[in-house]
């Protein structure tokens, strides 16, 4: 199934989050507004949002998908840097951001250390331009770690 500019769908590996389609590319390709973020995704990981048709009637459907919380967000991930190079760092943490968003989790902790302060102001640098992060600050009880909000 192929969807426009403006569909509402349900993205399937974000917990079957709604979303609405804001960029249709080549290939399958989409750009998903969900909540404040928008992720990227290929057709397969779409899907047309449930009709809401008010009251049911019967008994419930049984559904195989895990049961997913929209009022609790998953668990916080976390994340270590150390022992990499910048590059390396920022590479972790943008595959660690993309899978936290995709299980429902809305923050994540990165563990930079003290050190020089090389990989600290890298990753400021690039979370102040990505549009999925909310906010992001040093913890107040240890300036080797930053948390990064969604």
């Amino acid at each position: 199934m192929s969807y426009i500019v403006g569909s509402p769908v349900v993205v399937l590996t974000l917990g079957r989050k709604r979303g609405v389609v804001v960029e249709v590319g080549r290939g399958g390709h989409y750009r998903v507004q969900v909540e404040n973020a928008i992720v990227s995704c290929r057709e397969d990981d779409l899907a047309p949002p449930p009709e809401d048709r008010g009251k049911r009637r019967g008994t419930p459907k049984r559904h195989d998908a895990p049961a997913v919380s929209v009022d609790e967000p998953a668990p916080a991930g976390r994340l270590d840097l150390h022992g990499l190079t910048v590059e390396e760092a920022i590479a972790r943490v943008d595959q660690e951001i993309d899978h936290a968003l995709r299980r429902g989790a809305d923050r994540v902790e990165v563990i930079h250390g003290k050190g020089s302060g090389r990989i600290r102001e890298a990753l400021h640098r690039y979370l102040a331009t990505m549009p999925a992060v909310s906010a992001f600050n040093l913890d107040p009880r240890n300036a080797g770690v930053t948390w990064v909000y969604f």
